[in-house]
């Protein structure tokens, strides 16, 4: 299939998955072809592929309702919305306090997103830009989920970078680097994802102990010496700690040095 007919097969899968609302879970083929131009060839035929993918079900009636992955999708919506609230007043009090740029990423996929961010006041500020996905292999924000993952998924994700990249990463350097980073509960980057930039991000855990977030400060590289550095690495795990309990978790301990 061509990429363009790919594009427009996906768009309008999408048309009729936003045909659903909660008024109406259940839907016919009729009501599809009442509220899209399709024709009845071609949403049986995307209906066939989203039940193939169990994103729509089909009744004993044979009507239409959407799949159980869409209550995993609302999950991670919702836990993402969640920290994004509990995190708010803490980007807004150290971006502040520090006149520098502060972000919440989390984990999508192999990727970082960032979810929310409050813009610093100092020149040069380092911006991240809201819902755009980020590798995870450079960068604080990004070395900070790997350091809290297991190896073979990192593995992954480092891989997948070397093949785009046509590079090789230091597996024995890497490796040492992320566990000193889960050690510290903080990760510190300085001209890595950005040339110029610094970040130093430490991990936001929920309940069940399980990291969900990340908490980013950064800037222009050149404003972050020895004091400043260490400063800043005590007030965002500080933050993140602070957050963490906000997310019910109990255990977590910031260390200092």
């Amino acid at each position: 299939m061509a990429e363009k007919e790919l594009v427009q097969s996906v768009d309008r899968a999408m048309d009729l998955l936003f045909c659903f609302t909660t008024s109406e879970p259940t839907l016919t083929m009729k009501d599809f072809l009442e509220r899209t131009d399709l024709k009845r060839p071609t949403i049986f035929r995307l209906l066939n592929t989203l039940i193939s993918k169990g994103l729509i079900e089909k009744t004993d009636q044979g009507d239409y309702k959407l799949g159980f992955p869409f209550i995993r999708f609302a999950q991670i919506v919702t836990e993402s919305l969640d920290v994004r609230q509990a995190s708010m007043k803490n980007l807004k009090a150290l971006s502040s306090e520090l006149g520098e740029s502060v972000s919440l990423n989390i984990l999508q996929a192999n990727r970082r997103i960032c979810i929310d961010k409050v813009d610093g006041t100092q020149d040069l500020t380092h911006y991240v830009r809201l819902g755009i996905h980020y590798p995870l292999v450079k960068g604080a924000s990004g070395k900070i989920f790997l350091a809290y993952s297991d190896r073979n998924f990192t593995e992954e994700v480092i891989q997948e970078w070397e093949r785009e990249h046509n590079k090789e990463i230091d597996r024995s350097n890497y490796y040492k680097e992320l566990n000193y980073f889960k050690e510290q509960q903080v990760a510190v980057s300085k001209n890595d994802r950005v040339t110029g930039a610094y970040s130093i991000s430490s991990p936001i855990f929920d309940s069940n102990d399980l990291m969900i977030a990340a908490l980013t400060i950064s800037g222009h590289a050149g404003r972050l010496d020895e004091e400043m550095e260490q400063n800043m690495i005590e007030k965002v795990k500080k933050a993140a700690n602070e957050i963490s309990k906000k997310m019910g978790h109990k255990k977590l301990e910031v260390q200092h040095g």
